[in-house]
């Protein structure tokens, strides 16, 4: 199984509590860098106070996220994008429309070309610089 592991730029937190709220979700774990062993210097350093370490969304029985903001500093638009295919056509718009508010649309969720003309899916980077393709089989 692989899970997508996201990195922030000390935003992890909020980040979570968010993507919770966009798709129904459960932030399940949260630990932070200073939760860490006393005997740990690299975890010690003030950047680091109050910053998530490891964090864990449920979002259905089997799916889910996990993340932390990362040591160093982080650029957007990485070369990866999470596929967030869900179960119905609604609920995947409104996914959509939370995702790209304050965030930047790449492709509008539409209908898609034969073969796949069951199905929608869009493109939206949020606002936390991640890009999500959402997708719902059509409502017939």
């Amino acid at each position: 199984m692989f899970t997508p592991y996201i990195h922030f730029n000390g935003n992890c937190e909020e980040a979570f509590l968010w993507y919770a709220q966009v798709f129904n979700g459960k932030v399940q774990h949260l630990s932070r860098y200073s939760d860490s062993s006393p005997n740990s210097d690299i975890f010690s350093t003030d950047k680091l106070n109050g910053k998530v370490m490891h964090a864990r969304l449920t979002i259905t029985d089997f799916n889910g996220l996990t993340g932390g903001d990362y040591l160093e500093p982080i650029e957007k638009n990485g070369n990866i994008s999470i596929q967030a295919h869900l179960p119905e056509e609604a609920f995947a718009r409104k996914v959509f429309s939370e995702l790209s508010s304050k965030g930047t649309i790449i492709a509008e969720i539409v209908e898609n070309p034969p073969p796949d003309d069951r199905s929608i899916s869009g493109c939206v980077q949020d606002k936390y610089g991640v890009t999500w393709i959402v997708s719902a089989m059509k409502t017939v």
